[in-house]
């Protein structure tokens, strides 16, 4: 599966489980497809692949940009090249460089595991973070939600403000057939 395919799934899924009020704050956040994201009011940054707007923040702050943002990237934990492709492509050009969420201190990624499973795709990433130096940014267990596919991590950002993000990441695995197996929090 393609990933664009597997980010329409994500987003729709997300979709229907605002719908269906799962979410608390369901009457107050829209999900939407990768929209085109600038970096200035002049430059194209690149388009994002899940946006969320919360009516709260457009509201209360007259910003009608994405309130967070999702880049989704493919990851098995034996590829190196998918490995390297999540911390360079994903976390390091998208948010240490803020291409996205520049004036945020969170953001998230979510983690299509294609196969070996979630440790191998964390533990991949956690290689390649290690063989550059970057052991203080590994991907660890996620504190703030108590399952088996969260983790964080924390990043310096050394031309931006705030000067460190916190990405929030989903690892997602995919049973035979292609079908995303959702995540239960």
């Amino acid at each position: 599966m393609l990933e664009v395919e597997m980010n329409a799934r994500l987003q729709a899924g997300m979709v229907a489980a605002v719908n269906a009020r799962v979410v608390r704050s369901h009457r107050k956040i829209s999900v939407l497809p990768g929209t085109e994201a600038r970096s200035d009011s002049a430059t194209t940054a690149g388009f994002t692949d899940i946006a969320i707007h919360l009516r709260d923040v457009r509201d209360r702050q007259r910003d009608h940009g994405p309130h967070a943002v999702i880049e989704c990237k493919r990851v098995t934990g034996s590829d190196a090249t998918l490995c390297r492709r999540y911390v360079v492509d994903g976390i390091d050009d998208r948010f240490i460089g803020a291409k996205y969420a520049g004036g945020h201190r969170m953001a998230f990624m979510a983690g299509y595991v294609l196969s070996g499973g979630i440790e191998a795709a964390a533990a991949g990433i956690n290689r390649y973070l290690d063989n550059r130096g970057r052991a203080a940014e590994r991907l660890a267990p996620c504190t703030a939600l108590s399952a088996s596919w969260a983790r964080s991590s924390r990043h310096p950002r050394p031309s931006s403000q705030p000067p460190l993000i916190d990405l929030h990441h989903a690892f997602l695995t995919f049973p035979a057939g292609g079908q995303t197996a959702a995540p239960r929090c």
